[in-house]
C-alpha cells in the first residue's frame, strides 16, 4: 500500500517516482516470508482492521534519495546479523546503526498517517531527511528467549505517535529493540547544554515551533540519563545531540554553546570538532560508562534471572515511554482556547496508550 503525495526522504513531490521499504526487502526476508500478510492496526476512518503483506509496505521516494540511502541499508544489514547472533559492534557502528533506527522509525510514522487515515489530524511537517542524527537518541536491545522468527513495529500504531514519533519498538526475530528520539531527552544529565526554558507555541507568528532559552551546561554527567526506570538491556546507549542555530551568541553554531571551543564538548563529541554530535554513553545499572573510543567492541551483557523479562512486559514499557516523553513537553497559546483543546486531546492519546499498557500489565498478573 502506498500513497503519491511526497516523498518519505525529503517531503516533495516524487522526481522519477520509486517504492521504498521502510522495513527493507532483506529484513523481511530474514524474518519470515516477505508475502505474509500481517494487521497494521485500524483505519480510523472507517474502523477497519488493515491487512496486507509486508511486500507492499510501501512508501513513495524520488529515485535520487532512494539511491542515497541505499548504502545505509546495505550496512544496516550485516549489524542486524550481528546483533541476532549476540555479537559485539563498534562504538561508530552504533552510532550508524541509530541512523537507520531514526530512518525507520519516522519512515513508519509516515506510513502509519497514511494507512490509518491521520486519526490526529497532523500534516507531516518533517521527513527522513530531516531527522536523521538530530535530536537525543538512544536503543537499548533486549535478547528474547527461543528462535522465535518474526517482525513486529511496536508502538507504531499508536494514536502518541501519531502525535510525537519519538519511541517505537522493533521486533527481529529473537531480540528487541526500543528506540527513542527527541529534543534535550537527557543532553542535561550527559553535560551538554540545555534550556531551562522549553515550549511550543500553538498559535502565533510561527504555530507549533518550539522555543528554547536559558541556556545552561554542566558539563557533569549524572546517573541515570533518564530519570524513569527502564528494564535492564544487554546493549543501553545513549547519544546526546546539540540542534544547530545561527544565532550568533552560540559561537560553535549549536544551541546553548556559547564558546568558541569547549574542552568538554571537544572530549564528549564526535570528531570533527564542533560536529554536534556526541559520543555514546553506556548505561549500567549503577553508573554511566562514557565511550570515548570509536572503535571500541561493546559486548552483550548478560540479562538472566530478575533481568530477563518477558516480551509482553518489554512492549508494555514502549508504550510507558511514549507516554512519559509526551507528558515531558509543553504547549502554551495566546489563544486560552487553543490550550484547552490541547489539553483534551492530549488526555484522549493518553488514555489510548493507557488502555494498551493495562492489556498487557493483565497478562502480567494473569
Amino acid at each position: 500500500m502506498t500513497s503519491n503525495r511526497f516523498c518519505v526522504f525529503c517531503g516533495n513531490l516524487p522526481d522519477k517516482k520509486t517504492r521504498e521499504h521502510i522495513l527493507p526487502q532483506w529484513l523481511l526476508e530474514l524474518t519470515g516470508d516477505p508475502k505474509r500478510v500481517v494487521n497494521f492496526g485500524t483505519n480510523f476512518e472507517n474502523g477497519r482492521t488493515i491487512r496486507f503483506d509486508w511486500s507492499n509496505f510501501c512508501v513513495p521516494a524520488c529515485e535520487i534519495c532512494n539511491t542515497e540511502y541505499s548504502n545505509l541499508e546495505s550496512r544496516a544489514k550485516p549489524y542486524v546479523l550481528k546483533l541476532l547472533a549476540r555479537d559485539s559492534l563498534t562504538s561508530i557502528e552504533y552510532v550508524d546503526f541509530m541512523d537507520w533506527m531514526d530512518k525507520v522509525r519516522v519512515g513508519l510514522w509516515i506510513q502509519y498517517h497514511f494507512i490509518q487515515g491521520n486519526p490526529t489530524n497532523i500534516q507531516p511537517s518533517f521527513h527522513i531527511n530531516t531527522r536523521i542524527g538530530q535530536k537525543d537518541r538512544m536503543i537499548a536491545i533486549y535478547p528474547l528467549e527461543g528462535d522465535g522468527v518474526g517482525l513486529n513495529a511496536l508502538g507504531a500504531e499508536s494514536l502518541i505517535f501519531h502525535s510525537q514519533p519519538s519511541c517505537m519498538g522493533l521486533r527481529i526475530n529473537n531480540i528487541l529493540i526500543m528506540n527513542m528520539s527527541s529534543d534535550f531527552l537527557f543532553s542535561g544529565r550527559c553535560g551538554f547544554p540545555f534550556p531551562k526554558s522549553c515550549f511550543t507555541m500553538l498559535d502565533g507568528e510561527n504555530p507549533h515551533m518550539m522555543h528554547t532559552s536559558d541556556f545552561s551546561v554542566t558539563r557533569k554527567i549524572k546517573h541515570p540519563l533518564i530519570r524513569k526506570q527502564i528494564f535492564k538491556p544487554s546493549i543501553h546507549l545513549y547519544q546526546p545531540i546539540m540542534s544547530k542555530s545561527e544565532d550568533k551568541r552560540f559561537q560553535s553554531g549549536f544551541l546553548g554553546d556559547v564558546s568558541i571551543f569547549d574542552s568538554y564538548l571537544a572530549k564528549h563529541t564526535l570528531s570533527p570538532y564542533p560536529s554536534g554530535k556526541g559520543i555514546l554513553y553506556f548505561q549500567h545499572l549503577d553508573r554511566v560508562e562514557p565511550l570515548y573510543d570509536i572503535n571500541q567492541p561493546i559486548e552483550f551483557e548478560s540479562c538472566t534471572g530478575i533481568h530477563s523479562k518477558p516480551m509482553y512486559t518489554l512492549v508494555q514499557q514502549i508504550y510507558e515511554f511514549q507516554n512519559f516523553i509526551y507528558k515531558k513537553g509543553k504547549f502554551l497559546a495566546e489563544e486560552r482556547e487553543l490550550e484547552r483543546n490541547h489539553e483534551k486531546r492530549t488526555k484522549l492519546l493518553l488514555k489510548w496508550n493507557n488502555n494498551v499498557i493495562a492489556h498487557y500489565s493483565k497478562r502480567k498478573n494473569s
